[in-house]
């Protein structure tokens, strides 16, 4: 094989993959980024349109303080900013409105003060997420040791007896109003999946974002994606897009290399794969290069929902209508007749509004608001219709929506464009358009989704598809587990940031 030669080279540029790749440039690797778009960031990336800039799939970030602490420790702290948000969410359903401010005492407040008689039964609820994660923290990442296993009752109670459960099953044994555990399972739509179906592990995950409070990314979060390349290429490395990889090269059963569709080579003995694990192994390796069964398994996992998004600007001052960063929309208050209305595709659901500029004026033009509606919607629509033919009939009937709470939203926007899960599958080449990887369920969390590094010699694994899981914070972990993982392979002495105890990603078990 030839042509330029590096020490790792990283497919695809997503949080995880950026930022394995900035660790491991200042470790002095030699590092390529190859990013298949025109931009770089994946689901992170932003695009502008008409002076205006528009964050593609994420709004929010978790755990902000660690990754500027992360940027810092990379010497680009000072190329983004990461600003708290203290408005979280408010949830809409019929007859009811909750404010849910961030901070868990103030999360847990505002259900309190809407269902004061049980008020227990919701401090349990919202108590265990901290519980199992003390727990966590004091196990090793993997537990392997047989001795171990059989003490894990006595050192992990809480942890032991939710980690296969669903939300819904843990609503069920603490709380008893049905209105009450849908307004407790509000945030479902940010992880794809209802409540009767969603991991409580993964969910706890998720409130993990209400502890210290979310943050925006001013400017964009394409902002923290230029970050993590500044740090690549000030460290020697280099990053190029519209280089889609045909081939990950494996020779006698190790990896030496990548191959572009436009033929261009590299070489390499460590591949990171940020892209789509079912391309990364059905089409970049080869099922000729992996255990049996290992394909297997892969090919038995089910990838997440897709998302429909319009994004929006208007005149109007929808701030007198809305008052958080996101809002949700339920139009039941039985989560499971949403979710029918998700599978069929025909009626937006499992939506959100969020507001941009509440957060960054900058965003949009002066005098303007800029709005971005998301609804979890599948690949394949349960009425039969075509998401291209369909996408400006249901972008409008999404906002109609909205316009339930904002009279007039759509008399007032100043510009409009929508996409489909057909887009994010092009855009971002993620199989059918998954926005959150494998789907969140019980049976693929943790040490059950992929793990970072393959059973291909030199390749490793990184973003939403492997053991982290989804989530902005998340990917970015998930990076600095694959880059941990790459230094110990080469005896490198940098010691990566990291982070408080009860951010230990997942147990493998």
């Amino acid at each position: 094989m030839s042509g330029d030669s590096y020490d790792v080279i990283v497919v695809g540029s997503g949080l995880g993959g950026v930022s394995s790749a900035a660790i491991l440039a200042k470790a002095g690797f030699r590092v390529l980024v190859l990013e298949q778009a025109d931009g770089f960031g994946g689901l992170a990336h932003s695009f502008e349109r008409d002076g205006r800039t528009f964050d593609s799939a994420i709004r929010i970030m978790a755990e902000g303080e660690m990754v500027i602490g992360l940027l810092d420790f990379l010497g680009v702290g000072d190329e983004c900013e990461l600003t708290p948000i203290d408005h979280l969410y408010q949830a809409e359903f019929p007859g009811m409105s909750l404010f849910a401010p961030a901070g868990i005492d103030g999360f847990t407040e505002a259900h309190i003060r809407e269902f004061p008689a049980e008020a227990d039964g919701i401090r349990t609820l919202f108590g265990l997420r901290r519980q199992m994660f003390l727990e966590l923290a004091r196990m090793p990442m993997r537990v392997t040791d047989p001795r171990l296993m059989d003490q894990l009752p006595e050192l992990a109670p809480t942890l032991m007896r939710y980690r296969t459960a669903t939300l819904q099953q843990v609503l069920d044994e603490h709380l008893r109003d049905p209105r009450l555990k849908a307004a407790c399972s509000a945030l479902w739509p940010y992880m794809g999946a209802p409540p009767s179906q969603l991991s409580f592990f993964a969910y706890s995950q998720f409130l993990g974002v209400l502890v210290d409070g979310p943050y925006y990314c001013m400017g964009s979060f394409q902002k923290l994606v230029d970050a993590f390349l500044a740090a690549v290429r000030r460290n020697g490395g280099d990053a190029l897009t519209k280089a889609a990889v045909e081939r990950i090269v494996v020779t006698d059963g190790k990896v030496t290399g990548v191959r572009t569709e436009d033929g261009r080579e590299f070489q390499a003995s460590v591949v990171i794969s940020n892209a789509d694990a079912r391309q990364t192994f059905d089409t970049l390796i080869g099922a000729e290069h992996l255990p049996e069964r290992f394909v297997k398994r892969v090919n038995r996992m089910v990838p997440s929902m897709s998302a429909c998004c319009v994004y929006a600007t208007t005149t109007q001052d929808v701030t007198e209508y809305l008052h958080a960063h996101e809002t949700f929309k339920y139009n039941h208050w039985d989560h499971e007749d949403t979710w029918r209305d998700v599978l069929g595709g025909a009626r937006p659901a499992g939506m959100s509004l969020s507001v941009m500029t509440m957060m960054d004026e900058s965003l949009a033009k002066p005098g303007e608001h800029m709005l971005i509606a998301t609804a979890v919607a599948p690949y394949r629509r349960g009425d039969g219709k075509n998401w291209w033919e369909e996408r400006d009939r249901y972008a409008d009937a999404l906002l109609g929506e909205f316009e339930t709470l904002v009279p007039g939203l759509r008399d007032n926007l100043t510009s409009l464009q929508a996409g489909t899960p057909l887009t994010i599958e092009r855009f971002t080449r993620n199989y059918q358009g998954a926005t959150y990887g494998w789907a969140l369920t019980p049976n693929q969390i943790g040490g059950k989704r992929l793990a970072h590094e393959a059973p291909v010699d030199g390749l490793f694994l990184c973003g939403h598809w492997t053991e982290e899981g989804p989530a902005s914070f998340r990917v970015v972990l998930s990076g600095m587990n694959a880059a941990r993982e790459v230094l110990a392979r080469f005896g490198s002495s940098l010691e990566v940031p990291t982070f408080k105890p009860d951010d230990v990603p997942a147990l493998a078990l």
